[in-house]
């Protein structure tokens, strides 16, 4: 399947309204390839340089040796991952775009207990938005914080896709998607690719150590078998979905790789588990796990590699990639300290960006790159105008000297109207708040 995509001048223009209170300046762009945008959650340089030079990760590698890359710099103090990928989004800080966490944890006009944000929290526009106002056709699969999704120039799939069936079928699971009737078209696929079993996780065990495919039980075998279901729903849908209709901007959204740096860490670095003790059953169970499980993260990212190649062939070779992290990972040792990192601080502040495309360097390390300046460099790349009110800045750097000269960074005061900040202060209520809250407690992101 190959997605014919392309962006043209537009003649007139449809303004949507994609958020409450928040309505995109149209403002005409210029002529360019399509842009894939792929979200890799938790990708860590010091995990993937080695298998990238091993010939291990061969799209990813394909991908940086045809293009700029670089560190890119999260936000500072380390914060949750849906302020993160909000930032992404709008290029603006977390006061700007209202999602200050996984869950709100109480004030306002409701006594809160750990809820979970929802998209009418936002009170800024997605860079897909401000494409979309200015009559791109987008898609946009799994973001986080995107439920309920709100109407965008195309369509729009949640973060809960792989959680569907939860949604009770019939009429509550359209509530997955924008537009409404693409949830009862997909909800037969996602139900295939969200029945993981042992056969399914064989592939991330070491099946010739002691324990085998036994290591994978309790907390760790819900955490992977979480981390697959929903990149397989992700790239499923995304693939699904894609080749309906021409499509200007397409993202998608993989979270497994950073759950599975969250859950099984502690088998990949032998600093972060204690020295082993015979005497002690705990330290003698971990070394058998760690027998079993030490490559998980590793086989992960190779998983997470292919999935990037199999939504690669489905665009035409005149497509600018974006591969981008929120964060990188440090993992939860060193053994020994006063106490163990979990959750946040298990994060480290420098994660991933790659950039490939006609409009790209090849070979350019990107320097200095932040999560606030994505948002304007494909805006940029799109022929659109920055917001002044963005923090981020376009990465020039990143682009040849004719992509520069044919899309210049231009400006605009802002592209939202009408915003109406703080409207919508409570979080809206989902038929899978429950399995999120445990889904947080057991990477230590709550309580």
């Amino acid at each position: 399947m190959r997605l014919a995509v392309r962006l043209t001048a537009v003649l007139t223009l449809i303004v949507l309204c994609p958020l409450p209170g928040c309505r995109p300046a149209p403002t005409a762009p210029v002529s360019a390839g399509p842009i894939l945008v792929l979200g890799i959650d938790g990708a860590e340089w010091s995990v993937i340089e080695p298998l990238i030079e091993g010939g291990e990760l061969p799209n990813l590698a394909r991908l940086i040796e045809g293009g700029a890359s670089g560190r890119l710099r999260s936000l500072e103090p380390l914060q949750g991952s849906p302020v993160i990928w909000t930032t992404i989004a709008t290029g603006k800080p977390p006061e700007a775009h209202g999602v200050r966490g996984f869950v709100r944890e109480g004030g306002g006009a409701a006594d809160f207990h750990n809820e979970p944000y929802s998209s009418n929290m936002w009170t800024a526009s997605a860079f897909w938005d401000v494409l979309g106002a200015n009559g791109l056709r987008v898609g946009v699969v799994g973001w986080l914080v995107t439920w309920p999704p709100w109407e965008v120039n195309g369509f729009m799939v949640s973060q809960y896709v792989h959680r569907m069936a939860s949604f009770g079928g019939s009429d509550a699971e359209k509530g997955v998607t924008y537009p409404a009737e693409l949830g009862p078209r997909i909800a037969p696929l996602v139900a295939s690719l969200v029945d993981v079993g042992d056969d399914d996780l064989a592939r991330f065990v070491n099946l010739e150590s002691e324990l085998g495919l036994d290591a994978v039980e309790g907390r760790s075998r819900d955490v992977l078998i979480e981390a697959v279901r929903s990149d397989e729903a992700a790239v499923g849908v995304a693939l699904e979905l894609i080749g309906d209709e021409g499509l200007d901007l397409v993202c998608v959204y993989m979270r497994g790789l950073d759950e599975t740096c969250h859950g099984f860490w502690v088998y990949r670095d032998p600093e972060a588990r204690p020295p082993v003790d015979p005497a002690h059953a705990l330290s003698v169970t971990l070394e058998k796990q760690a027998e079993a499980l030490s490559g998980t993260i590793d086989e992960y990212c190779r998983y997470t590699d292919e999935m990037v190649g199999r939504v690669l062939e489905a665009f035409p070779d005149d497509t600018t990639v974006i591969v981008v992290s929120d964060h990188g990972f440090e993992g939860p040792g060193p053994w020994g300290a006063d106490r163990i990192r979990m959750g946040i601080e298990q994060h480290s502040p420098d994660g991933v960006l790659i950039m490939n495309g006609p409009g790209v360097v090849p070979g350019r390390t990107i320097e200095g790159a932040r999560v606030h300046d994505i948002a304007p460099t494909i805006l940029t790349i799109a022929g659109l105008p920055v917001g002044r009110d963005m923090e981020g800045e376009v990465l020039t750097d990143a682009f040849t000297r004719e992509f520069a000269r044919t899309h210049p960074v231009r400006f605009v005061e802002t592209h939202e109207t009408d915003l109406e900040k703080g409207v919508d202060e409570e979080p809206i209520e989902s038929p899978v708040d429950d399995e999120v809250r445990e889904q947080l407690r057991s990477l230590g992101y709550i309580e």
